[in-house]
């Protein structure tokens, strides 16, 4: 396993998962990717964002001190744009031959996962890879 992919998306689930995915980095000597999807809704008018650019930086610190506190020693930060997180995280782990993606129960997107299913259930169905999905 060289390459293992954290999505995260400031949950505590996600957070959760990023900590296991440095574990595991770390214990096989694997880069760690660390994927953030800004995911945007397209309107009559307007293109909306659904994190501000100060919610993502918090995201972005949490990563950081996580990563760090693990002592993982190689790791890189992706921030992908998109309107289907699942896609975009699929497209992601292809895009950047990852062996493993990593990612929390459940997360922000609780609306949608009511109505159409949730992110990481998605993920299961359309990942190249093994999925493993924290709690």
């Amino acid at each position: 396993m060289k390459t293992i992919l954290a999505a995260v998306d400031g949950s505590a689930p996600s957070y959760r998962a990023l900590e296991q995915a440095a574990v595991i980095s770390k214990a096989l000597g694997a880069d760690l990717v660390v994927l953030l999807v800004r995911q945007f809704i397209i309107g009559r008018h307007d293109v909306l964002e659904v994190w501000t650019n100060e919610q993502v930086s918090e995201i972005m610190k949490r990563v950081g001190k996580v990563v760090s506190e693990s002592g993982t020693p190689s790791h890189r930060i992706l921030e992908e744009h998109s309107r289907d997180v699942a896609y975009a995280i699929v497209e992601a782990a292809l895009a950047n031959h990852v062996d493993l993606i990593v990612m929390g129960a459940s997360g922000m997107g609780s609306i949608k996962a009511f109505i159409l299913g949730s992110v990481s259930n998605s993920v299961l169905r359309q990942a190249a890879c093994p999925v493993m999905i924290v709690h």
